[in-house]
């Protein structure tokens, strides 16, 4: 029999074979979880390594009141971005948006009363 095809605890496994089955999976987990955790990690450390850029982007940057000790991986590519959505790339200015914070809130009113029907119709 395959492993997806075991039948259910409780139904024909022991309380000792689901304790394994718990215990792989929570092993399993907190691989996963560990290796998520990393790649956060190093994609904040690429991020936030220093660059080195052209006179001409320095200058524009100086522009927009950012320092050259401020120019990193992310602050070229919200650049870049910005760009994107300057010239109508509406998913760059929504990426934009939602990264600065200002993302809408979908907001459902449900304290509302219920329509009355009136039947109307005399038979």
């Amino acid at each position: 029999m395959s492993e997806n095809l075991l039948p259910p605890f409780g139904k024909g496994r022991s309380t000792d074979e689901a304790r394994e089955s718990g215990q792989i999976g929570g092993l399993v987990s907190g691989a996963v979880r560990r290796k998520k955790a990393a790649m956060r990690d190093y994609a904040q450390f690429i991020l936030g390594i220093k660059r080195k850029v052209s006179d001409k982007t320095l200058q524009q940057l100086r522009e927009m009141g950012i320092s050259e000790e401020e120019v990193t991986g992310q602050t070229l590519a919200l650049m870049k971005i910005m760009d994107k959505a300057i010239s109508g790339d509406i998913k760059a200015m929504e990426f934009l948006r939602d990264t600065a914070g200002e993302k809408p809130t979908d907001n459902m009113n449900l304290n509302m009363t219920p329509p009355v029907i009136i039947d109307d119709v005399r038979g």
